[in-house]
Parts: C-alpha cells; sequence; structure tokens
C-alpha cells in the first residue's frame, strides 16, 4: 500500500514541483523584461527603475520571512516538497494548516503529525485536492469579476468622490471579516496551545504596531507580521508546559 511518505518524498513530486516554479519564474521573468522596456518607452530612466527594482526588492524579502517561518511550520506535517509548491505559488499557512488539521480529524487522527506518519497515499491526495482546489476558486471568481472590480475603483479614485470610494472600504473589511469568521473560531476552539499561541501572537502585533505608531518607525510595520508569528511559535514551547 502506497503511503503518504512515498508520495512527499517521491522524485516525480519534486520533479513536477520544481518543472512548476521554474516555469512561474520564466514567466515573471518575461513580464519584468516587458514591463522594463514599457518603462523606458513611457520616458522612465535605467536609474529610475533600477532604484524602484532595488527597492522593490528590500520590501519583498522582509514580508517574505513570515513565508519563510510558515514553511518551516508547514514540513513538519505536510513534507518539504509539497510545503515548498503550496507556500512559493498560491498558498496560505492559516488555510494549509486548517485543511491539513480537518482532514486529519476527519479521517480519525489524533494530530497532523499521526497524518504524516499513518496516512495512506489515497487520503494524502484527497489533502492535496482540496488544498489546491480550494485556492483556485480565487481566480475562478476573478476571470468573471475581476476587470469589473478593478476597473470601478479606479474610476471611484479619477472622480474624487468620497461617497463613490466609500464602498472599496466596506468591501475590504467585510472581506476581513469574512477571513476571521472562518479561522479565528477554528484556532481558539480546536485546543488550548493552538488558542494560546494565537493570543500571544496577536498580542505581539498589536504591541508592535502601538510601538510603530507612537515612535514614529514606521518600518516595524513590514516586520510585524514576522515577528509576531516567530514569537507565537516560541511561545508554544511554554504554553506546552502549561497545558500539557
Amino acid at each position: 500500500m502506497t503511503m503518504m511518505t512515498d508520495i512527499i518524498k517521491s522524485p516525480l513530486l519534486l520533479i513536477l514541483v520544481s518543472a512548476g516554479l521554474l516555469y512561474i519564474v520564466g514567466f515573471s521573468l518575461v513580464y519584468l523584461k516587458k514591463s522594463y522596456t514599457h518603462c523606458l518607452e513611457l520616458g522612465m530612466t535605467k536609474e529610475e527603475l533600477n532604484k524602484i527594482i532595488k527597492s522593490s526588492v528590500v520590501f519583498s524579502i522582509v514580508p517574505s520571512l513570515s513565508i519563510v517561518v510558515g514553511l518551516f511550520v508547514l514540513i513538519s506535517v505536510m513534507g518539504v516538497v509539497w510545503s515548498w509548491w503550496r507556500l512559493s505559488v498560491i498558498g496560505s499557512l492559516s488555510y494549509e494548516t486548517m485543511i491539513a488539521s480537518s482532514v486529519s480529524t476527519a479521517l480519525g487522527f489524533e494530530s497532523s503529525a499521526e497524518m504524516l506518519t499513518n496516512a495512506t497515499g489515497t487520503q494524502f491526495g484527497v489533502v492535496m485536492i482540496l488544498m489546491s482546489i480550494g485556492m483556485l476558486s480565487g481566480f475562478l471568481i476573478l476571470i468573471p469579476f475581476g476587470k469589473k472590480l478593478s476597473m470601478s475603483v479606479n474610476k471611484a479614485d479619477l472622480s474624487g468622490d468620497e461617497r463613490k470610494n466609500s464602498w472599496r472600504y466596506v468591501l475590504s473589511g467585510v472581506f476581513m471579516l469574512c477571513m476571521f469568521s472562518v479561522y479565528i473560531p477554528v484556532l481558539l476552539i480546536g485546543d488550548s496551545v493552538q488558542a494560546a499561541v494565537m493570543i500571544t501572537g496577536l498580542v505581539i502585533a498589536v504591541a508592535l504596531g502601538i510601538v510603530a505608531q507612537k515612535t514614529g518607525q514606521k518600518w516595524i510595520n513590514e516586520f510585524v507580521m514576522a515577528l509576531s508569528m516567530i514569537g507565537g511559535m516560541a511561545s508554544s514551547l511554554l504554553w506546552v508546559k502549561v497545558f500539557g
């Protein structure tokens, strides 16, 4: 019988993931070249573009620290290759871990770690399909509605009318509330250690936000997610001892 560990360590999965990542890197480089050329045609100088590229690289690396932290968390559940694929392309740590936890519970495992060692290949296939299809739903919605939403926001910005702009703030707020209503109950109700880690990360994030606001050091905001995740993970050692 094929086991989950056989799949996550298989050369075929590594080859497929590597091919997918190479395609995405190549795709990005092609559009980078097209964008660079078009900016030059619009009259921007190479010096200006180089400054923009350098600043973009810096501000891309800092937020990605939280993704790296999340990668190590997911590796313990999904293995190296599949975790690498999920968080390199279109993954979300909260979504991936929630799916892994929910499926492991449905399959009768006490934890995701137990699923890693005891799940069959078929059971892991279910996890892979759920992770992939769930994330694709966002793209399927954007295909018919994405351009219309983007154009309506641009028109509202150009009009300068705050009454026309207000709907996008409502939309953004409702979206975040929906996200919180999905993830927070799962984290709070599922496990005492998990809930304590989440609250610890929340306290750290709020504290850093207050420090950034009071001191005027806006650069701290770029590290809030990474530091809150690292702090929450570190606190898990304490909470495991407290709650047993």
